[in-house]
C-alpha cells in the first residue's frame, strides 16, 4: 500500500533539510586542527627543501611524509607546530621512525640538539588553542 501524499512530501522536505544542514554545518575543532596540521606539514617540507632528513634523498608526492617529533595524539597543541615536523621519505618514516622510536629519538637529539631542547620545553607547557581562529588567520 502506498503512503499518503502528505507523508511523502514530508519525507522529501526532511531529506532536503538534512542535505542543506550538511552543507552549512559548522566545522568541529578537530576539522580545523587537521587543516592546520596539513598546512604545517607543507611548510615543513618546503623548509626542508623536500629532502628526507634521515637519508638525504629528495622526496615528492606520496613519498614525502611530514613526521611529528612529539606525536599528535598526546601533544595536540604541538600538532600544527612546524618545528615539531620533519620531512621524511616513506621508508624512513614508516620502517625506521615508527619501528625504532628509541633509536630515532637518539638520532634526533644528536642531529638537532637545540631544536630538541626547544620542543621539550614546549611539550611541558599546557596550551589551549582555538583551532578555528588559527586556521582563519593563516
Amino acid at each position: 500500500m502506498r503512503k499518503p501524499m502528505a507523508y511523502r512530501i514530508h519525507c522529501l522536505s526532511v531529506m532536503f533539510k538534512m542535505r542543506l544542514l550538511k552543507k552549512i554545518r559548522l566545522k568541529s575543532p578537530t576539522w580545523y586542527r587537521k587543516k592546520c596540521v596539513n598546512k604545517a606539514k607543507l611548510e615543513a617540507k618546503e623548509r626542508d627543501n623536500w629532502t628526507c632528513q634521515k637519508c638525504g634523498k629528495p622526496v615528492e608526492g606520496k613519498n614525502a611524509h611530514g613526521s611529528h617529533i612529539y606525536n599528535e595524539g598526546t601533544y595536540k597543541s604541538m600538532s600544527a607546530d612546524v618545528d615539531n615536523i620533519l620531512t621524511m621519505c616513506y621508508y624512513d618514516h614508516i620502517n625506521w621512525w615508527h619501528k625504532n622510536p628509541l633509536e630515532a629519538s637518539e638520532w634526533f637529539k644528536t642531529k638537532y640538539p637545540e631544536l630538541y631542547k626547544t620542543l621539550r620545553e614546549r611539550a611541558r607547557k599546557t596550551q589551549i588553542i582555538n583551532w578555528q581562529k588559527r586556521y582563519e588567520t593563516q
